[in-house]
């Protein structure tokens, strides 16, 4: 069994994998300072619920965007499961080509998305992320027949709810509103201006670099996959250039990426 790991600024989500299947994962808050104890010992409870114990793991993969959670998660997989874990980076073997300068800098949840989109709906395409910041990423098909796929770039944004958060706090009289599809573009009353804005508005942003990311890869019909939860699903529905909406694919990235490094 595979424990994988993604660490971002807002979750950090567990899986567990019997081969290429995923059998269960689990999400908690990110806690800044929290500890490999602490970890295990949340993690020794949602284990229990599903009647697995630390000693069923056989390896741990790791990405994390949050450089002190890759400090205490690495000791969490090194003191409570003896295992020195695989931390996703641009400078590890992950399949595809990354050209992207300098390659340190890229996030490792962009780099195990790109990844298990290829595998699942091949290159050229193009991922998106909702998280805390909203990631769009460019894959490129293979230059020529034998080669990996070559992760191009992409581009950074405030994410969703950090966008709201923002004008909530900085507009005195909008108060926060749950995001959900209102009935038309055009709101009538305030709740449903402020819902038409956040989604129709953060669709047609979606929309709109999803137009120039496949002019410029000339690639106008290349799927485009979104993941990172509930707002991707959210998205999905309203925008029309997102052909899949996949909320687990960074986990399953991490299994890709560490069954990868295991065979080289």
């Amino acid at each position: 069994m595979l424990l994988v790991i993604d660490a971002g600024n807002t979750n950090v989500t567990f899986g567990i994998y019997e081969g290429s299947q995923l059998i269960t994962h689990w999400r908690i808050r990110t806690e800044h300072g929290r500890t490999g104890d602490e970890y295990a010992a949340l993690l020794t409870t949602l284990f229990q619920s599903e009647k697995l114990n630390f000693s069923d793991i056989d390896g741990i993969c790791i990405a994390s965007v949050v450089p002190s959670a890759t400090v205490d998660l690495r000791r969490l997989a090194e003191r409570h499961f003896q295992h020195n874990p695989l931390i996703v980076s641009g400078e590890i073997p992950i399949g595809i080509t990354v050209n992207y300068h300098p390659v340190t800098d890229i996030g490792a949840d962009r780099l195990v998305d790109a990844v298990a989109a290829v595998h699942k709906f091949g290159a050229p395409c193009i991922v998106i992320d909702f998280g805390t910041a909203t990631t769009f990423n460019a894959i490129a098909a293979p230059e020529r027949p034998g080669d990996p796929p070559v992760y191009l770039g992409g581009a950074i944004c405030p994410g969703i709810a950090l966008s709201a958060e923002a004008l909530f706090s900085h507009a005195a009289k909008l108060a926060a509103v749950e995001m959900m599809r209102p009935p038309q573009a055009i709101g009538a009353n305030t709740v449903h201006a402020l819902q038409s804005g956040m989604l129709f508005g953060y669709a047609a942003q979606v929309d709109g670099m999803v137009a120039r990311f496949r002019a410029e890869m000339n690639a106008p019909d290349c799927p485009v996959i979104a993941t990172g939860g509930h707002v991707s699903v959210l998205i999905s529905k309203v925008g029309t250039s997102i052909t899949a909406s996949d909320p687990l694919l960074t986990l399953d990235g991490l299994q890709l990426v560490y069954a990868h490094n295991q065979s080289i």
